[in-house]
Parts: C-alpha cells; structure tokens; sequence
C-alpha cells in the first residue's frame, strides 16, 4: 500500500517553484506553468512503519516514572545499596565491549 501526496506546493518550496515559473513563462514560453504541472510523493508501507514508530517514541516519556519512583524513595530513605564492585564490572565490561567493536 503507498499513499501518494499530488500537487503539494507549501512554504517556501511553493514561493521557489511560483518564483521559477514566473521567470520561465517571460522567458521562452514553452515551459509548462505550475498550475499545469503535479508531483507525486509516494511513501512505502516501511517509511509509515518508522513514521508512526518515530511518532510513538516522541510520544512516551523520557522518564519511566513507574521504574524510577521505587529507586528514588529507596536511595531518600537509605535502602538502596549498590555494589561498588558491581559498578565496576559493569564499567570494564562496557569498556571491553567499546573496544572490542571498534577493532
């Protein structure tokens, strides 16, 4: 399935094209006016399928509150604890992976 967009001049792009078309039509007189003319724009069923998926992230929050509230009431009330040697092999093993990709 494509969806086509036909005769479309917005914004600036319409002003370029009615600019060009104005000095063409007192130029030669053979060039094709712009109320003539359609462009076609056909997006695939992929290109929609990463629209609506860029729609949908722009969307969601940045914060997921639900995972992040349990945390920040844990660390405010002194419950939460973290492993510093969890923390450092967490930190090498993201550096051997940066390394081992860029070799």
């Amino acid at each position: 399935m494509v969806t086509r967009i036909k005769s479309v001049t917005v914004g600036k792009l319409g002003r370029i094209a009615r600019q060009r078309s104005t000095r063409n039509d007192t130029g030669s007189g053979s060039t094709i006016s712009s109320a003539s003319r359609s462009d076609d724009v056909a997006f695939s069923s992929d290109a929609r399928m990463i629209g609506k998926a860029d729609e949908a992230v722009n969307q969601a929050p940045e914060i997921r509150m639900e995972l992040v509230g349990p945390i920040r009431e844990a660390l405010m009330a002194g419950r939460y604890h973290v492993s510093s040697l969890d923390v450092a092999d967490k930190i090498l093993r993201q550096v051997l992976l940066e390394r081992k990709k860029s070799i």
